[in-house]
């Protein structure tokens, strides 16, 4: 990665840190669900993910400390299709050391994961990460009207897609191919 940023695991001993976060003013009105501030049911959760093929999480490390949260979820196992989710809990790290943690999540996604796919799905009252996605090299395919409700309301949902192709030409904009574990994932022959 760039060089202050790295990846783990989360452990259970991460769960009252990751709820905090989750449940934070600047973090929780802008996800689909709402989470109860249950440590026990944090720490469950932690550990259920770490044991599921179709679920792969990290804490995003800045300078060796947690600052963030990154996950892929494989949607179709069958045509390797993922989506993605990614959030920052700490705000006092400075957003240009942590707006290019897309980048080896999006390699672990395409090359460590083997997907073909990743279809996002952002909520209209996100419009800061709705605007990202391009940046991110996705495009739009689609609002979905009053697919989710949020505090009683029916609200739409953006959808965004990129293909491993679309990637393996958009990554050349960034200086580092490597994924959540540090490895070096070169491009895949075929996908120029």
């Amino acid at each position: 990665m760039f060089d202050h940023m790295a990846f783990r695991e989360p452990t259970a001993d991460d769960a009252q840190m990751i709820l905090d976060w989750r449940t934070a003013d600047h973090v929780a009105p802008y996800m689909l669900t709402t989470v109860d501030y249950d440590l026990d049911k944090q720490r469950a959760w932690i550990e259920r993910s770490n044991a599921r093929a179709d679920y792969h999480h990290r804490l995003i490390l800045i300078h060796g400390r947690p600052v963030g949260y990154t996950s892929i979820t494989i949607v179709d196992m069958d045509n390797r299709i993922g989506e993605i989710g990614i959030y920052m809990g700490e705000r006092d790290v400075p957003g240009d050391l942590t707006m290019y943690n897309f980048v080896p999540t999006l390699n672990h996604a395409f090359y460590a994961l083997r997907l073909t796919k990743l279809v996002n799905h952002i909520a209209d009252w996100n419009p800061r990460v709705i605007k990202v996605q391009k940046y991110n090299g996705y495009r739009q395919i689609g609002v979905e009207p009053g697919k989710v409700v949020k505090d009683g309301i029916a609200r739409d949902l953006y959808v965004f897609e990129q293909t491993a192709q679309e990637w393996a030409q958009f990554r050349r904009k960034y200086p580092d191919n490597r994924d959540w574990d540090g490895v070096a994932r070169p491009d895949p022959a075929g996908t120029d």
